[in-house]
């Protein structure tokens, strides 16, 4: 990466920041909240800024293909009006103390930089197919993507959330192993940035805000205390063990997301999930309802997985500040204002919802406490202490205060599912304190009830999957885990004042968040750690392709260089999390069929003899002796340039590609050799 083409990213990146907060500042206009309303605009101006430049070419490839030179000049157009238009807002920045949001988010941003140089490689799990999905959209000549893995298809996987972020990469020429690591860095910061103005829009101060900042982007979970408990060290706290804390699923949580790395829907929607829990409902403009609308539907093109989060959003925002019809009216109003952003979505290429199924796993006391007690801990102790204040007769608290955790123990054991139990309770507590709470505590009661509830869904239904029955709950645990954990950060923040007000017992309660808070410590003390250790100094996503494999970034690079961006190549066919596809993710080139597995996941029933035919023609392409054959095959797949490296030769043995007569060689390079189809 330049210094100009940095220059360029961060110029970029303060005209949209410019243009989201105008925008917000906008729909607040007038609103009684004026420092927070400030505080959240900047806080949120990135992830709107983002939506301007995005969405007018999303909703035109609705109608057919268009240039991705059209997409970008929609984009503009659409952030200079909103600079022209509501630019005047922006007047109220005066103050110094304005802009700590923006100090906030440059110091997150400037953290996880960091530690993306300590785990840039943009390898194993599912990193190849995001760098895939990125690379293709730096380089695509047009709207709809083309599939990454799957040639002259449309790309049936979500990526919205993606194709957002890489806008101003692409307009800064930064290539894809650097914008990979920018990109996820950045969406560490956006997300923590949203958490603060979640809490700032929402009725909190400053330090909450920034607590739930931070809260949500670095505190781990208890299981990451369990080993340091047990006499390890913290090279015994293993992240990767606690995100699979419940058995046979996913349990994933921000810090971890974030550090992994992973570029993938659940995680590149994070800054618009919590964008949507500080907008929704809170301005009752019309601006504010279009701006709602416009995050509703980009959450759910983002990841349609966050389905279940949206509607609770959607409808907490709506009643924090409403009685219930007003209320109802603005939550079906938001989303039917959503429809036209969400129509690329609903008419676009995506795999098909196989429906809903009953479950026969569960999630036990000790997964459920190791996994959420950390961030349930104050939102527990809020709600305790406020059915102790919700009568004027000292026997009636202390026996609402009692009801309900003696109810969701009595469900827990009716049931056999202590999630479901407890969090029925808690959701009853809540209800019965909904008439009495006000301002931040009830937004705060809001966010961490949609959080349970979140919670609670794995325990009842699971989307239907082919992964079998022992997996049965895998994704739909990890999808609404993620979502829940999410949430309960701002709202364990707005609620901690409320925790902490017993006179009482306010030692006891000072000692249990103290240990709390230092058990939740682990997990990133870890990382610190092992951080410190590491000694790589590229952000460099392809580092290792230089390291192990010199040829293949050659090839890679020249593709880059020298290839038409739709050009396509074939490569080694592959299963999932190897490094099948390797050229053809870090050139941004369509791939002839990629990882097979990912493919038959998306695609289904349908896409399995096209993607078996496929198959069939790359190994005739590298092993078949007839002429006519490896020509069929390659005007059959529209190929355009073969790569014949190192792993294609384990994977078709030493005379890889036999028959080179239609071929010429363009590149040999450090063992890698890339042929060009004649015409």
């Amino acid at each position: 990466m330049t210094v100009a083409s940095a220059l360029l990213l961060a110029v970029l990146l303060a005209g949209l920041l410019a243009a989201g907060t105008a925008v917000v500042l906008r729909a607040g206009r007038g609103d009684g909240d004026a420092d927070g309303v400030r505080d959240g605009a900047l806080a949120l101006g990135l992830p709107v800024g983002l939506l301007l430049l995005a969405f007018p070419g999303q909703v035109a490839s609705a109608v057919g293909g268009v240039p991705f030179g059209v997409v970008l000049a929609l984009g503009g157009v659409a952030v200079v009006a909103a600079l022209a238009l509501c630019g005047k807002e922006l007047a109220v920045l005066r103050e110094r103390r304005a802009f700590a949001a923006v100090a906030l988010l440059l110091a997150l941003f400037a953290f996880f930089l960091w530690l993306r140089l300590g785990w840039g490689d943009a390898r194993q799990t599912e990193k190849p197919m995001d760098l895939a999905v990125l690379s293709a959209l730096l380089v695509t000549p047009s709207l709809p993507l083309e599939d990454p893995w799957l040639a002259g298809t449309a790309f049936p996987y979500y990526h919205f959330g993606t194709y957002l972020l890489a806008l101003p990469f692409r307009l800064a020429g930064i290539a894809p192993g650097v914008a990979y690591n920018l990109v996820a860095a950045l969406v560490a910061a956006l997300a923590g940035g949203a958490a603060f103005g979640v809490v700032r829009l929402r009725g909190g101060g400053r330090r909450l805000a920034v607590a739930a900042a931070l809260l949500l982007t670095l505190a781990g979970t208890w299981d990451g205390a369990r080993p340091l408990l047990g006499g390890g060290s913290l090279a015994s706290v293993d992240l990767w063990a606690s995100s699979r804390r419940v058995a046979h699923t996913i349990t994933e949580w921000p810090l971890f997301t974030l550090w992994l790395g992973d570029l993938h829907p659940h995680a590149v929607a994070l800054p618009l999930l919590l964008a949507l829990a500080a907008l929704a409902g809170r301005f009752a403009s019309g601006a504010g309802l279009l701006l709602d609308a416009a995050l509703l539907a980009a959450l759910l093109s983002a990841n349609p997985w966050d389905l279940p989060a949206a509607l609770l959003l959607l409808g907490a925002g709506a009643f924090v500040s409403r009685p219930f019809l007003p209320a109802l009216v603005r939550a079906l109003s938001t989303a039917a204002v959503a429809l036209p952003f969400l129509v690329p979505t609903l008419l676009g290429a995506r795999p098909e919802m196989q429906g809903l199924r009953g479950v026969a796993a569960r999630t036990t006391s000790p997964e459920a406490f190791l996994h959420f007690g950390g961030l349930l801990l104050v939102p527990a102790l809020a709600v305790g202490v406020a059915l102790l204040r919700s009568r004027d007769d000292a026997e009636e608290s202390f026996l609402s205060a009692n009801l309900y955790p003696a109810a969701g123990v009595f469900l827990a054991i009716l049931t056999g599912r202590p999630v479901l139990g407890l969090g029925a309770a808690f959701l009853l507590a809540v209800l019965h304190l909904l008439p009495g709470l006000r301002g931040a505590l009830r937004a705060g009661f809001f966010l961490a009830a949609a959080a349970v509830a979140l919670a609670m869904l794995p325990e009842l239904v699971a989307v239907k999957d082919p992964y079998g029955e022992e997996l049965h709950r895998m994704n739909t645990v990890f999808k609404c885990y993620a979502g829940a954990a999410a949430l309960l950060a701002p709202a364990a923040a707005l609620l901690a004042p409320l925790a902490l007000a017993t006179r009482r017992a306010r030692y006891a309660v000072r000692a249990a968040l103290a240990l709390g808070a230092l058990a939740l410590l682990a997990h990133p003390a870890a990382l610190l750690a092992q951080r410190a250790k590491a000694t790589r100094t590229s952000l460099d996503g392809l580092t290792w392709m230089t390291r192990e494999a010199p040829g293949d970034r050659a090839a890679a690079e020249w593709l880059r260089a020298n290839a038409p961006a739709g050009a396509r190549l074939v490569e080694a066919v592959g299963s999932a999390y190897t490094d099948h596809g390797r050229v053809g993710g870090a050139s941004g080139r369509p791939l002839v069929l990629g990882w097979t597995n990912h493919e038959g996941l998306w695609r289904g029933a349908a896409g399995a003899g096209a993607i078996e035919a496929r198959r069939r023609d790359v190994e005739t392409i590298y092993r078949s002796d007839d002429v006519v054959a490896v020509r069929a095959a390659l005007q059959r797949t529209g190929a355009r340039y073969v790569v014949v490296g190192e792993l294609e030769r384990k994977e078709h043995g030493a005379n890889a590609l036999r028959v080179r007569a239609p071929l010429r060689r363009v590149l040999e390079a450090e063992g890698t050799e890339l042929w060009e189809v004649a015409p």
